[in-house]
């Protein structure tokens, strides 16, 4: 197995939002949503001397409900740092953003901040989340519903949940399995 931080995003699980797939780019519901990944995911630490030592996370793994798609979305843009990299002025701005998120992933001592960039996603397949190790913290977004091999890949990620370095969210938009908190209108 790679080492996490030598894996950039996961392509084979995850499908990236554009931000073209959104009309704007924040709501009460989007920053509802946003606070909601956020809330526990840290400090995701491990102490400067011993790297190999479990991270400490207040909420490892959550899954959440929304009814609306494009709050799925603009979450996720909002998260994985896409409009800081395209209000960036310069290439050379963008190049140091990115820098910047590389180095918070290294630096297992630093607690997660709230402009640190997640990876974020659609679950290109529910059931192929099983065994999915994040490197950053993570928000993944199922469309509907997960099918009986997605709930089996939930059940398996909630299980493994003391042993993530980063924290993991599964946002579900439409259905409601029966771990899910739903984000308040």
């Amino acid at each position: 197995m790679r080492h996490p931080y030598l894996v950039s995003f996961d392509n084979a699980r995850l499908q990236p939002v554009v931000p073209s797939s959104v009309r704007t780019r924040s709501c009460p519901r989007t920053e509802a949503l946003v606070a909601a990944c956020r809330l526990g995911a840290g400090p995701a630490t491990r102490p400067w001397t011993q790297p190999w030592e479990p991270a400490r996370i207040e909420w490892p793994f959550g899954v959440l409900q929304v009814d609306d798609a494009e709050v799925a979305r603009r979450a996720c843009l909002q998260l994985d740092g896409s409009w800081c990299l395209a209000d960036a002025a310069s290439a050379a701005g963008r190049l140091r953003i990115r820098a910047r998120a590389q180095i918070a992933d290294r630096a297992w001592w630093r607690p997660l901040q709230a402009g640190d960039a997640w990876d974020a996603g659609w679950a290109r397949d529910p059931g192929a989340l099983a065994g999915f190790v994040p490197r950053r913290a993570t928000l993944i977004v199922i469309d509907g519903d997960p099918d009986a091999a997605g709930r089996r890949a939930l059940d398996r990620l909630a299980r493994q949940a003391d042993a993530l370095k980063r924290a993991l969210r599964v946002v579900v938009v439409g259905g409601l399995p029966g771990t899910a908190r739903l984000v308040p209108a």
